[in-house]
């Protein structure tokens, strides 16, 4: 009797464990109907969670946000914004942390600035100033306005700047989960 219930058990963990590897090994493939399937309902569950968390907070009315957009005129007299000094973010970040917003959240992916200009007129003013005020005054208003560290300072100082892509411990409470992957296309090595 006892050998009979042994061998019952044996037999479904045996089932159990050759069902799990299959339903392992079906979410991997790309289009299987396992894996959408599953999807579907971690979709639905992140949904639950998201409302969950929400509930019983007052809605917000779409009056409260405000939307900076780049637009085609700052393109047309500062160049594609891409090419803007990350210096001018940071002095946006400054003007608008100063009326106390909730948040600040660009949707921008900054790669590694070109700051060889920077570099070399900092340079050249911190070997010898040069001898004409207005190109002394010029350099220095430059580098003023061109300075790759105020974007990351005006970041930190502000408290309250979110940046597209950020990679997070996972904070199951908050439901917030460390990235498994980077985004499509996305290249590490080149973004900060």
């Amino acid at each position: 009797m006892m050998r009979n219930v042994l061998k019952r058990i044996g037999i479904a963990a045996f089932i159990g464990l050759v069902v799990g590897l299959l339903v392992g090994w079906g979410t991997e493939i790309e289009g299987f109907f396992l894996k959408s399937m599953l999807d579907g309902y971690e979709f639905r569950s992140y949904d639950a969670r998201m409302k969950g968390k929400v509930a019983g907070v007052e809605e917000a009315s779409i009056e409260d946000v405000v939307m900076i957009d780049i637009e085609q005129n700052s393109m047309e007299i500062l160049g594609k914004f891409r090419d803007w000094p990350y210096a001018y973010h940071g002095q946006l970040i400054d003007v608008v942390s100063s009326g106390n917003p909730k948040a600040l959240i660009f949707d921008i992916i900054f790669d590694p600035e070109n700051s060889y200009d920077f570099d070399l007129i900092s340079a050249l003013v911190r070997e010898s100033s040069p001898g004409d005020e207005n190109l002394y005054q010029a350099a220095e208003q430059y580098l003023v306005s061109h300075d790759p560290a105020r974007f990351v300072t005006s970041t930190q100082e502000s408290g309250r700047v979110y940046h597209a892509v950020v990679f997070e411990e996972a904070d199951s409470l908050m439901f917030a989960y460390a990235m498994e992957s980077e985004p499509e296309g996305y290249d590490p090595s080149d973004h900060i």
